[in-house]
């Protein structure tokens, strides 16, 4: 009999639809060695593993041949001079989960309206629709909440009498190099304040497949967004590591089009969210940075997830694997005349937004307007912010762990499944009319797949933000499977590949929704649906 995983599928270790690379003999996974279609479990001989014929299921544990025949390191590797820590952190707190039924998700989605947004948390088993402002809090956040060093009241127009602001700004100083910088309740907010103090009504602004709340602060300030992102963006199949680089010729072209005055500002997304979480390579951060100096055109970033970016960079650019974390992040940063950012990504906190710039009156105006709109961010919250930037900034295994976590369930499932290729920073990314070929846009295959994934196995994924129009124009829809940083461990994203997994060796079983037109409901409603 084949075990079970906690989802409730069958395991696919040994099937046709397994998820281990067929050109490997030996596989490793779970703390576990085994054979292919052998059901006793054996160890490999040194010369297999010499051949290349042992696969590592996991980057972060290593096995080599050793004088005795074979060896299993648990996160050491053989170069080592002791243990490499494979997980940065231990569990101090859990939340039990409901083992929620097949007619118990069944009910789930009939009163959510087959829209997995809707449906309850607590009918949730692992639920990535999200990883902005849900990962799980460090003992020093806690402590940082429980009793906060300062009681005092918000900042009003005077943040030098403040001393969590001074706190927050002087740890910008060092991690960012900014001199200056608004705190603010969400990201959204600061950009909204960013952009209403720098774009001018009939100008463009060039970016590269921005996120959706950019692009609708930047279009209600009366301006036009061109995309100037790398082709390669729009290649789902494509390997590129860098597929987030601005393309310099349409940069170039597009200044030479509209003229550098009708241009607000270049405006560059870290880790584009919308063609799966793919970087940005410093070295075309730098010369966006030139073509910008030379027309004199303002160069921000979105730099909500500069982290990942920075870590990837790390990992993928050369001249840059030796580089610690903080160094990468300050060169990044230095690229840039202003950067808007939420903190509810990779600095691990549920609430902020900081708006960083060198310009102090840009600054005396965005300090202004965010007192006006009352979005100024409260004392405890920027404790918090500072406490979680410590946390990051202390040791690199924090990000090297969240990375390597969306690493590894790529990896688990890119062995048919089809995919965002490469591994993104935050994310998995399905390519769903790949996924889906039988079913037409008009019956919501994204919605459809989550629904299925969700009735069988309790995991909710979700469609993530909308398109970029570029990828709307291409027929492009993608399902994210977003994984919030220290909540999960891997025997729950081997419980999501199962699901998946199963997902797609019963694809044709999907029959799609369609959509309920309700006229009492508003279009900013969540979409309701229904089977055929």
């Amino acid at each position: 009999m084949r075990p079970m995983t906690c989802a409730g599928f069958q395991s696919n270790r040994r099937s046709s639809n397994s998820s281990l690379q067929p050109s490997a003999k030996w596989y490793i996974a779970r703390g576990r060695c085994w054979q292919r279609g052998r059901d006793n479990i054996v160890l490999p001989t040194p010369r297999e593993i010499r051949e290349n014929r042992v696969w590592i299921f996991n980057p972060l544990v290593s096995c080599y041949p050793g004088s005795d025949g074979f060896r299993w390191m648990g996160g050491m590797k053989a170069d080592s001079p002791g243990t490499i820590f494979s997980v940065p952190y231990e569990i101090a707190v859990v939340r039990p989960l409901r083992q929620t039924t097949l007619g118990d998700r069944d009910d789930a989605l009939r009163a959510a309206h087959y829209n997995t947004e809707l449906i309850p948390q607590d009918l949730i088993y692992i639920d990535l629709c999200t990883d902005s402002g849900v990962s799980s809090l460090s003992t020093s956040q806690l402590s940082a909440l429980a009793g906060p060093k300062f009681a005092e009241p918000g900042m009003g127009l005077a943040p030098e009498g403040s001393r969590a602001y001074a706190l927050l700004s002087e740890q910008i100083r060092q991690s960012f190099g900014f001199p200056y910088v608004v705190a603010t309740t969400q990201g959204r907010s600061a950009e909204r304040i960013w952009t209403k103090i720098n774009i001018k009504p009939d100008t463009v602004v060039a970016g590269n497949m921005l996120f959706p709340s950019t692009r609708n602060h930047i279009e209600l300030n009366g301006a036009k967004i061109i995309d100037v992102i790398t082709e390669s963006a729009h290649d789902l199949a494509s390997s590129d590591p860098f597929k987030g680089n601005v393309d310099l010729e349409k940069l170039a072209a597009a200044i030479e089009q509209h003229g550098a005055e009708k241009i607000s500002c270049i405006y560059v997304e870290l880790c584009v969210n919308a063609c799966g979480g793919q970087p940005v390579s410093l070295a075309n951060l730098k010369a966006v940075r030139t073509l910008a100096t030379a027309h004199k055109i303002p160069f921000f970033l979105d730099a909500s997830r500069i982290l990942e970016n920075s870590f990837l960079v790390k990992e993928r650019e050369r001249g840059y694997h030796d580089r610690r974390l903080r160094e990468i992040v300050s060169e990044t940063c230095a690229a840039a005349d202003a950067c808007t950012m939420s903190a509810l990504k990779d600095l691990l906190v549920s609430s902020g937004g900081l708006l960083l710039t060198r310009d102090r009156g840009s600054y005396q105006k965005a300090s202004m307007q965010a007192f006006i709109d009352g979005v100024q961010l409260p004392g405890v919250a920027m404790e918090l912010l500072v406490t979680s930037l410590d946390d990051i900034f202390a040791s690199e295994s924090t990000m090297a762990n969240r990375v390597g976590q969306v690493n590894y369930l790529w990896h688990r499932l890119s062995d048919g499944v089809p995919l965002v290729k490469p591994a993104g920073g935050h994310a998995v990314f399905l390519d769903v009319r790949a996924f889906l070929p039988h079913l037409s846009p008009e019956q919501f295959p994204a919605e459809a797949l989550a629904a299925f994934i969700y009735h069988m196995s309790g995991v909710r994924v979700t469609k993530g933000p909308p398109a970029a129009p570029s990828q709307a124009r291409r027929g492009l829809e993608l399902l994210r499977l977003a994984i919030p940083a220290r909540k999960y461990l891997r025997g729950h994203m081997d419980d999501v590949t199962e699901a998946v997994l199963n997902a797609y060796a019963h694809r044709h079983e999907i029959k799609g929704l369609k959509r309920v037109e309700d006229s009492a409901r508003s279009k900013y409603d969540p979409a309701h649906f229904r089977q055929p």
